[in-house]
């Protein structure tokens, strides 16, 4: 049987937030433009081309950028609006393809497999797809297109802004082997510094080194290394879909970094994640907790769940608090707390023939079925916590409402 030859796009929209905010204002187009929160702390989170020319790049601090660009406009990044529109341009090319993965804000893969009677020869597929972008989006891109996701990036990566690279089966090697090691993906500055080391700056060296003596040097990344200077690379695209979780987020009215008030705000997120899941009669896998961090900075803790432990909100905040405090070993005050649980399971089973054989939730889970039903009867704040009263005072006037700037998002 004949081996499917695969064609797979890769689109990428260079500084994509950037170039966002310089649609929404034109005057920006022709200043160094940096995304980054306001305050001495803050750290780079997005610059545009003529900011980059500048010595300005994503991750520098605030400070040092403004010595290094006296013309910088700083702008808040709307991570709202540059989630909307990357959802936006995976519905949009969804239309040419099932298979869309776009996992990162402007980054697509496209897989035109099997779709040549429809379309027509994938090059031009590719060339639709860019010229769809510059007229539904207005933003430029670059495309590549190759045998699998690696030759389709790093072709893209290495053309200009509305130019299409197309990599044809068999010319990987010839294709790679002049190119820096710093077009790998996951290749970054320390990575390509170390290969320097040993005199190796082109992806056709790298290729002639064994895995094995690779492995000496880099450890279990040198099987990766030796994989992508070879080109090779099975991963299918994976579609986009929205996967069933429960998102509660709360912006702090300031800037926190208090132990106390901090766990206290995850309690009540954890009490509300409860609540709504025992009402759904849902059991989650995994939990995230996520810090936006006064200087722009996002980090994220993940836990897995058991259902013994998700049952009870006490249990459960007993495992995201140690989560909490490994995000605030960075010692900036949060701006941002977000809990996100997903990996739904439902609580069935087949209950026992006898009452003394079935499982005891013990002293905690009892006390949370007599929480639930007080709350059900007399009102979502008639019995409240005192760790939650701690960081919301103005429960003690009895509305029942969710606490303040808490936003719940449940989505199956």
């Amino acid at each position: 049987m004949a081996e499917i030859i695969r064609h797979i796009v890769h689109l990428d929209v260079p500084d994509f937030c950037a170039a966002l905010e310089q649609l929404r204002r034109p005057e920006l187009n022709r200043r160094p433009l940096a995304l980054a929160e306001p305050g001495a702390r803050s750290i780079i989170q997005g610059v545009n081309a003529m900011s980059r020319s500048e010595g300005v790049q994503e991750g520098m601090p605030l400070v040092r950028a403004r010595r290094l660009c006296r013309r910088l406009e700083v702008v808040p990044p709307d991570l709202l609006f540059y989630k909307q529109q990357h959802r936006r341009i995976v519905q949009d090319l969804i239309r040419f393809s099932p298979r869309v993965e776009g996992t990162l804000p402007g980054r697509y893969f496209i897989d035109l497999t099997g779709t040549g009677r429809l379309w027509g020869a994938p090059s031009d597929m590719a060339c639709r797809v860019e010229e769809r972008l510059a007229e539904d989006m207005r933003l430029q891109g670059r495309v590549g297109l190759g045998g699998n996701k690696l030759i389709s990036q790093v072709a893209a990566n290495s053309v200009t802004l509305g130019d299409l690279c197309h990599v044809f089966p068999g010319g990987e090697t010839t294709f790679l082997n002049p190119l820096p090691v710093t077009l790998l993906p996951g290749v970054g500055f320390k990575t390509a510094l170390r290969l320097a080391d040993f005199n190796i700056q082109q992806v056709g060296q790298l290729a002639g080194i064994s895995p094995g003596d690779l492995s000496v040097v880099f450890g279990s990344m040198g099987n990766r290394l030796a994989r992508l200077a070879r080109g090779f690379d099975p991963t299918p695209v994976v579609p986009f879909q929205e996967t069933p979780r429960l998102s509660l987020v709360r912006n702090l009215d300031r800037r926190e970094m208090d132990r106390e008030r901090l766990e206290s705000f995850l309690f009540q997120q954890v009490e509300e994640a409860g609540w709504a899941l025992r009402r759904h009669n849902r059991y989650p896998g995994r939990a995230m907790i996520e810090a936006r961090y006064a200087d722009g900075v996002t980090a994220q803790v993940r836990r897995k769940l058991s259902p013994v432990v998700a049952h009870v909100d006490r249990r459960l905040f007993s495992v995201m608090r140690p989560a909490l405090h490994q995000l605030m070993e960075r010692r900036v005050a949060f701006s941002r707390m977000a809990l996100e649980l997903s990996r739904f399971t439902m609580p069935l089973r087949q209950r026992s023939l006898f009452s003394w054989e079935e499982p005891e939730d013990g002293r905690d889970g009892d006390l949370q079925g007599a929480l639930d039903e007080a709350r059900r009867r007399f009102g979502r704040n008639a019995v409240f916590w005192g760790r939650a009263f701690a960081s919301d005072p103005e429960k003690a006037e009895g509305t029942d409402s969710s606490p303040r700037n808490l936003e719940i998002t449940f989505r199956f």
